[in-house]
């Protein structure tokens, strides 16, 4: 018989067979064999091998020995080698040895242990082969020692493995519910809504069940399986599990901490909001750039090649590299209006610019400079008015000075008039009409005719190198003319320093005493004294 002591003990109490294909899923069981000394002497030992029986069968442990995980918790070694443990999967075998030999003291033990496998499905007796390699005492020679250890697998008497088919599905698609347990027991599922719904009988080797295509689950959803007793002796059971949904549906979502999502995409308009580096990027269900609508926009700023209106008749914005571009709602990119009550620009580049209404005024730009236009006719000139103009050449048909006009430079009409500077010179070139006053403070040199309808002053020295022609002609109170009579008449003394010739007649008159001397052709008669100071020649 063996020299040592076997105990095998079991996690569950009795092993809880698998359902059928369930390997993966089921409760792993495990098995431990306490090995000890029960004599009160040493007992030295080589090896022990425990055979497992593995298979689909009632008296198999499992069918996956390759999932079966050994150990070993040895005793305390005082004399000998330390235990050493090995699993051979192919032969079944599980080996617990020390090469030089081991002493059990009296009282030792030592623990052997099999985990994570899954328990063969058909109910029933194992036994587990285990030979002993012990002795080697002057009195008792080395020997192997055969025994067998049994232990009981029983089918559950509750459900277990409760699990969806699938545990991720698409929002609204069929859920299938599995599980394992006996047929002994009602079932009922608890759904996400709360409400109850009574388990049919099963017709094949699996428990299944799925809700109604009208409560497919929208979103995550716990459902639970509450077993029961026909006759309610036994307390019920209940299991649960969760399906997960890929693109749950809610009726509000709050997200006190944020939202983390790549993209979001709607459920009945597809459309679609992608999560970028840079920020968000709205798209249409075709994957072409989207519509974003909203009462009002606060953004740092706006990135796009256009800009438009509500409708497709409204006016749109176009932004090419050299700034903005303003087109008409109709037509072909026809230019459009833009409509500020006040504009801050660096510079325009327009054809022309009108007033508010098609009656006002408006600018031209031609490539000569600025065609100023009334509002009413075709192309008719207009007014510019102004409080100041400063230009460099001014070229116009009329020109009308309301106040004052002060030419720094000079002026120049071409043919008729200009102006000099260094001495200040006024050149006219043609014939001069004063209709009114013309007053020159320093001399007036005319080298042809001067016509003076009016008055002609002049304060200084005037030199007429041709012809003076006027009306009537006044000298400051010594010479003047009467048109009516065609007389010159002068105030004070005159005195001729060269000779004085009068041609028509001469007539020398007193104011009083009436006239003195008159000549007339070849005659010259004199009333009155006649004084001579000085030689007096006579011819005859």
């Amino acid at each position: 018989m063996a020299a040592l002591s076997y105990e095998i003990l079991t996690d569950p109490v009795p092993l809880q067979t698998s359902g059928p294909d369930d390997a993966q899923t089921s409760v792993a069981g495990t098995v431990y064999i306490v090995v000890s000394n029960p004599t009160t002497d040493w007992v030295p030992w080589y090896q022990i091998e425990v055979v497992l029986p593995c298979g689909k069968e009632a008296g198999d442990l499992t069918d996956r020995p390759d999932m079966i995980k050994t150990g070993i918790e040895p005793y305390a070694v005082r004399f000998g080698d330390v235990p050493k443990d090995e699993w051979d999967a192919g032969t079944r075998t599980f080996t617990v040895s020390a090469a030089l030999g081991g002493l059990f003291t009296p009282g030792d033990s030592m623990v052997l242990s099999l985990d994570g496998f899954p328990v063969s499905d058909k109910e029933g007796l194992v036994r587990l082969t285990v030979n002993e390699t012990s002795g080697g005492d002057p009195g008792n020679a080395v020997r192997t020692h055969p025994l067998t250890l049994s232990l009981l697998k029983r089918a559950p008497k509750a459900p277990r493995n409760f699990r969806p088919e699938e545990a991720l599905v698409d929002g609204g698609e069929n859920v299938v519910l599995v599980w394992d347990g006996p047929d002994t027991l009602t079932y009922t599922i608890k759904g996400p809504d709360g409400l109850s719904v009574p388990v049919p009988q099963r017709s094949g080797p699996d428990w299944r069940w799925s809700p109604g295509p009208d409560d497919a689950p929208l979103r995550d959803a716990t459902y639970t399986l509450v077993a029961t007793s026909p006759d309610g002796r036994q307390p019920g059971c209940f299991l649960t599990t969760t399906v997960a949904v890929r693109r749950p549906e809610f009726e509000a979502v709050t997200a006190t901490q944020g939202l983390f999502a790549p993209r979001i995409e709607g459920t009945t308009d597809k459309g679609v909001i992608v999560l970028t580096e840079d920020g968000v990027e709205v798209l249409a269900a075709d994957g072409e750039p989207g519509l974003v609508s909203a009462g009002k926009a606060d953004v740092e700023g706006v990135t796009t090649r256009w800009v438009r209106g509500r409708d497709a008749a409204a006016g749109w914005i176009e932004f090419p590299a050299a700034g903005l571009n303003v087109f008409r709602g109709e037509g072909d990119r026809k230019w459009g209006t833009v409509a500020a009550d006040k504009a801050d620009l660096n510079g325009i580049n327009t054809a022309w610019v009108q007033g508010r209404d098609a009656a006002a005024g408006w600018i031209e730009f031609p490539a000569a400079g600025v065609n100023v236009f009334r509002g009413e006719g075709d192309r008719q000139r207009g007014t510019v008015a102004a409080d100041k103009a400063d230009l460099n050449d001014l070229v116009t048909d009329r020109a009308r000075v309301k106040d004052r006009l002060t030419l720094d430079g000079g002026l120049t009409v071409t043919d008729v008039l200009e102006t000099q500077s260094g001495p200040s010179r006024l050149i006219v070139h043609g014939r001069l009409d004063a209709e009114g006053e013309l007053s020159a403070a320093q001399n007036a040199s005319i080298g042809g005719e001067l016509s003076v309808n009016g008055e002609l002053r002049a304060s200084r020295s005037a030199e007429v190198a041709g012809t003076v022609v006027a009306s009537d002609l006044t000298v400051r109170g010594k010479l003047r003319t009467n048109h009516e009579q065609f007389k010159l008449i002068v105030e004070g003394e005159s005195l001729f320093r060269e000779q004085a010739n009068a041609n028509g007649g001469l007539a020398v008159r007193n104011e009083h005493a009436g006239w003195l001397v008159h000549a007339k052709g070849e005659q010259v008669s004199i009333q009155g004294d006649l004084r001579v100071h000085g030689a007096f020649r006579s011819d005859s």
